[in-house]
């Protein structure tokens, strides 16, 4: 019986594949929810004929707040495991409109050094694609000759509005490789899906490949996504030893729970922890990192009170920060920094947000230098999308901040009224990356940080996005210092 219903099931999510990937969700989250077990239940008390009535009401009393307890504790594993069921709802949701991925068609450029073949999915008809991977020549033979056993897997991500394809990966000797789309842009890849916005990236399961012999095709490298180079520069550079009055203060939010997503703001700030620690020498132990719902109000207030509390006269801070700025319009437009977990029309309420109050307790702290990293622009817009929900994608010219410019420098990501841009190309922010690069390169200074950064951003962005949304970094404070 079982068995019987089992099939049953799968012929359901099936046809609902082909319709609704909402229906799937909302009907895998109901059936694992079921796993929770049911709400406590009403309870009704009944005077005992040999009860006095202060006994009574003492039994009433002691029994409410048991079951008020009770309520809560539910409640709150209702919450934590509500989470988790969706999180495995939109796993199994995409095994069913997407299935497996499938590898065909495998020729090696021997001149570029890619692989090329063709990928499709088992449950998605309609999608057929061509993938490059990239894959030195000295593994090339011994990587085509056992993939048919490799397992490669696809990455889907959530981006507030929908799940999109993000990448298929191949595992090949303890190591990933990328298989980046020649004939692909990202927007291809986007299915119109809505979900509440605590859904994370899911990897769908691996699956064996078919390998076919067929003519060789010619493959544009320039047209490829490189989203390791990164990755490659820190890879080559020496291990600066670590130097304990350096401190690392991190914010970087992607997912936020009352507004739109930052494409790429996680992998950025996670790669700006990395080079501060290899390349300026900042120790694990004095880096503060808050990524995601771990970058709320609370944790961001109780993390930078606990840095400073540490910090003495003569140490250097570093502070980044990757995220959404609301400029109010209420308080002339000054700017704030937005937490995860904050909702931007009620931004002003937690004054510690406002970036005055942020460089104030920063230049004001014990530390004899302080270099900031800011990669938002504060207009309100980000990724040419409108921060405060209901209100037009206008950007607004945020209020300028002081701040003690002797012994701080602000390096931010563009002018007051630009937007902050992603860099689909490499997998970043837009700013962030070449900041990162210049430094993995041998910047040792701010000002020759700056100038390499501004010209380089304002090119890319040309480039990527035309004059409509031109970047434009700023630096203000002390540009003399070193990094």
């Amino acid at each position: 019986m079982k068995k019987i219903l089992s099939i049953l099931f799968l012929l359901t999510m099936t046809l609902l594949a082909q319709d609704d990937f909402n229906k799937i969700v909302e009907k895998l989250t109901q059936l694992e929810l079921k796993k929770l077990g049911n709400p406590p239940k009403e309870i009704e008390l009944t005077k005992d004929e040999f009860e006095t009535t202060q006994e009574f009401n003492t039994r009433v009393f002691k029994t409410k707040k048991e079951q008020e307890e009770k309520i809560l504790k539910y409640k709150n594993n209702y919450n934590k495991y509500l989470t988790k069921a969706k999180k495995k709802a939109v796993k199994k949701a995409l095994q069913y409109t997407w299935g497996k991925p499938i590898v065909k068609n495998l020729h090696y450029d021997a001149d570029n050094g890619y692989f090329l073949a063709d990928v499709r999915f088992e449950m998605k008809k309609d999608f057929k694609k061509k993938i490059a991977i990239k894959v030195p020549r000295s593994e090339a033979k011994d990587f085509k000759h056992k993939f048919s056993s490799l397992r490669p897997q696809a990455v889907f991500e959530y981006n507030a509005r929908s799940v999109s394809l993000k990448d298929i990966k191949i595992p090949y000797k303890k190591k990933e490789y990328l298989a980046q789309f020649t004939d692909l842009d990202l927007k291809d890849a986007q299915l119109t899906v809505k979900i509440n916005p605590d859904i994370e990236m899911q990897n769908i399961s691996p699956t064996s490949i078919q390998v076919k012999r067929d003519g060789l095709h010619h493959l544009d490298t320039s047209k490829l996504r490189n989203f390791h180079e990164l990755d490659a520069l820190l890879k080559k550079q020496k291990q600066v030893k670590q130097d304990k009055s350096k401190w690392l203060f991190v914010v970087g939010i992607e997912q936020y729970e009352y507004t739109d997503n930052i494409r790429f703001a996680k992998r950025s700030a996670e790669m700006f922890v990395k080079v501060a620690q290899k390349r300026l020498g900042v120790p694990k132990q004095n880096s503060y990192v808050m990524i995601n719902n771990k970058a709320t109000q609370a944790d961001i207030k109780r993390n930078m009170k606990k840095m400073l509390r540490r910090v003495k006269k003569g140490d250097t801070i570093y502070f980044y920060y990757n995220g959404h700025g609301v400029p109010v319009p209420s308080l002339h437009n000054e700017p704030f920094m937005l937490a995860s977990n904050t909702e931007p029309d009620f931004v002003a309420d937690e004054h510690f947000f406002s970036l005055k109050n942020i460089y104030a307790k920063l230049s004001d702290s014990k530390a004899s230098k302080v270099v900031a990293i800011v990669d938002s622009c504060f207009s309100g817009v980000t990724d040419g999308v409108g921060v405060m929900k209901g209100v037009a994608a206008t950007k607004m010219v945020a209020k300028k901040v002081q701040f003690d410019k002797e012994k701080m420098v602000v390096l931010s990501a563009g002018k007051s009224y630009q937007y902050s841009n992603a860099y689909n190309k490499k997998g970043h922010r837009l700013f962030s990356f070449f900041v990162m690069k210049n430094i993995l390169e041998g910047d040792t200074n701010v000002k020759k940080l700056y100038v390499d950064t501004k010209k380089e951003t304002y090119n890319a962005s040309l480039e990527e996005y035309g004059d409509g949304r031109t970047q434009e970094p700023t630096i203000d404070g002390n540009f003399r210092m070193k990094l």
